[in-house]
């Protein structure tokens, strides 16, 4: 037996959320699948590697300890090393989506 998926709406725009140094290394927005809101996250990545895509002249302490951990993180969900990304505004991003905390 298939169950109908819910209906999603996808946001039109990501808004930067990484550090002042490089904002667009971070990107979030919303989603909301039937009535529940989701929280999208999208990290720059370095191409043809599994690190995030810091800027040269940025000091590594301006990016945020967290931004090295979440790569892996992702990995140890999707049980893969090779992920999956999204070309945006000419950079690649790894892309994934949480429930939204409840207020």
């Amino acid at each position: 037996m298939h169950i109908a998926a819910p209906a999603i709406q996808w946001p039109t725009e990501l808004y930067p959320a990484g550090p002042g140094a490089d904002p667009a290394i971070v990107l979030n927005g919303d989603a909301k699948v039937s009535d529940v809101l989701f929280r999208i996250v999208a990290i720059r990545m370095r191409e043809g590697h599994r690190t995030p895509d810091y800027k040269e002249g940025v000091p590594r302490w301006a990016y945020e300890s967290v931004l090295d951990s979440m790569a892996d993180d992702i990995e140890d969900l999707v049980g893969s090393l090779g992920h999956a990304l999204v070309s945006l505004n000419g950079a690649q991003y790894l892309l994934w989506m949480v429930p939204a905390a409840r207020e």
